[in-house]
């Protein structure tokens, strides 16, 4: 593995290139390498990770049921059978570790640094945001040998259990350096400050950065408190995240600077419809959730998909994953989630909110369905239906924001998710009140949290399905509506559905020894999972 001594150096932090490093690279001149200093290393590899969790969503839309392959599009071939290879998927890996690599270059060059204190304890908490990703992907992955560099090109693999308890413990370090700098009276101990030039994310609010360790540490504990024995379970007294955390560097319509989940299902920076966005259709398993199915909800349905009447157009079972039907099937242009007519003439709500629009990687109704979920299983004291009912409210609020990141004209979430909730005064899946049993209160939240993570962070509600068993499948139904599982899935389980992907072909070439034998797409699990 190499270990790397630099990110891209750039004199106006606003984009990376979309080009890949390999974690584990045997192929590097050491005697090569270019210097630079954690002010230009941070930034970029902040932004790195925003564009990372674009190709995460990506993968969970399919996994979860978000989207399906539209007719007449060829080459889904293993990803709608679920018998993956080494290949699929395998950017995801790679890319990780080279944004790791870069906040572990920030931590080596800022250790023992109370100048540095800030930009330590941010990199520290966006490795374990990127640790995370990858467990909950892969499971067991290379942890304590990683980023050794040249004297350790075939690091061990750790497991998972261990990584999660030992992010848990670098959060808690994160938040007492923080702190500790914060206190510092002495003017040379005070640390300097950390600039929006190099915070694309919170522009230097350190007590964000607190807040943002303390919820990325609130699903570590949730989603495996019976499985790991976490060193400490209490919260630091600066509570959660309390807004959508966005990271935005400066996107502009600049090829390579654009919003990346804009620039890869949109438009060009030539305002050109990007072509992979019309291969996709929604399911009807989603859109149960809108049309009146299972749950009314008209007020985020015009806002998440195109022409929106309630049904949409294309909710029939033809448009289940792995149907290979005509090119009547596929979707709309450039996508069937932009809610406009063309690259400069969009509403910046919903999903696609423009060019310039920023990307967020941890959105506000997760975290209060994390808090929802953490009440009823006694992590948190607190209202878990209160919890809830801002959770959905969050979600409204963030599909009406517009690109510059503020509730828009005219749109009122707190009177939408109000609206939401009496249309469906009679459904305990958004009326918390009838949710009567614990299980039912879980299915609540995590049905919730499906329709909000909705085509934004796929992955994570994919997470959430395989942890939970929710939003609820009728295992081998013929019905769309009732299961996301694809229609040619070779995965012989109850639900048809996979349940991870496979380590990249790298690893069976370069570190053969330690990478864990005999795990399949269809048997093998995440630790945390049902």
């Amino acid at each position: 593995m190499k270990k790397i001594l630099t990110g891209f150096i750039l004199g106006t932090v606003l984009m990376v290139s979309q080009s890949c490093k390999k974690y584990l690279d045997i192929n590097v001149n050491p005697n090569n390498a270019t210097y630079s200093t954690p002010e230009l290393v941070l930034p970029q590899a902040i932004t790195r990770t925003a564009q990372n969790v674009v190709t995460f969503n990506n993968y969970g839309g399919q996994a979860v049921g978000y989207f399906a392959n539209g007719g007449g599009v060829s080459g889904w071939g293993s990803i709608i059978s679920y018998n993956y290879t080494t290949s699929e998927f395998s950017n995801l890996w790679g890319n990780t570790y080279d944004i790791l690599q870069d906040f572990q270059y920030v931590l080596e060059g800022t250790k023992g640094k109370t100048s540095y204190a800030y930009y330590n304890a941010a990199a520290k908490i966006m490795k374990a945001y990127n640790f995370q990703l990858l467990v909950d992907t892969y499971n067991d992955v290379p942890y304590t040998d990683a980023f050794q560099g040249t004297t350790n090109l075939q690091p061990k693999y750790d497991k998972a259990e261990d990584i999660y308890k030992d992010l848990a413990v670098q959060l808690d370090s994160a938040i007492l350096i923080i702190k500790t700098a914060r206190s510092q009276t002495e003017d040379d101990k005070k640390p300097m400050a950390l600039t929006s030039a190099a915070d694309v994310m919170f522009k230097g609010d350190v007590s964000k950065w607190i807040q943002l360790a303390n919820t990325i540490k609130l699903r570590l504990i949730v989603r495996a408190k019976d499985k790991v024995a976490f060193v400490n379970t209490t919260f630091d007294n600066s509570g959660f995240l309390e807004d959508d955390a966005i990271i935005n560097p400066g996107y502009a319509r600049i090829d390579g600077k654009q919003n990346p989940h804009w620039d890869a299902f949109a438009y060009s920076p030539a305002n050109a419809a990007r072509t992979v966005g019309a291969q996709y259709v929604p399911t009807p398993f989603i859109l149960s959730f809108y049309d009146d199915s299972k749950l009314v909800d008209t007020g985020r349905g015009r806002v998440t998909y195109k022409a929106w009447t309630g049904t949409n157009g294309v909710n029939t079972p033809k448009n289940q994953l792995g149907y290979q039907g005509s090119d009547a099937a596929r979707g709309a242009t450039p996508n069937s989630w932009f809610i406009g007519t063309s690259a400069t003439d969009y509403t910046q709500l919903g999903i696609f909110k423009g060019f310039d629009a920023g990307q967020p990687i941890f959105l506000l109704s997760e975290v209060f369905f994390l808090q929802a979920e953490a009440n009823v299983r006694g992590i948190l004291t607190g209202d878990a239906a209160t919890n809830f009912n801002k959770g959905i409210e969050a979600s409204f609020r963030y599909l009406y924001k517009n690109a510059q990141n503020t509730v828009a004209a005219g749109r009122n979430p707190t009177t939408a998710a109000a609206n939401y909730i009496a249309a469906n005064n009679t459904r305990y899946l958004a009326n918390f009140a009838l949710a009567t049993t614990n299980d039912q209160k879980i299915e609540a939240i995590i049905t919730q949290k499906y329709i909000a993570l909705n085509m934004i962070h796929s992955h994570e509600a994919w997470n959430e399905y395989r942890r939970t068993g929710y939003p609820r499948v009728v295992a081998g139904s013929s019905d769309a509506k009732l299961t996301f599982a694809s229609s040619v899935s070779q995965a012989n389980r109850p639900d048809r559905l996979p349940t991870r992907i496979l380590y990249p072909e790298t690893e069976f070439r370069y570190n053969q020894a330690n990478v864990p034998k005999n795990v399949t797409s269809t048997s093998s699990k995440i630790f945390w999972a049902l």
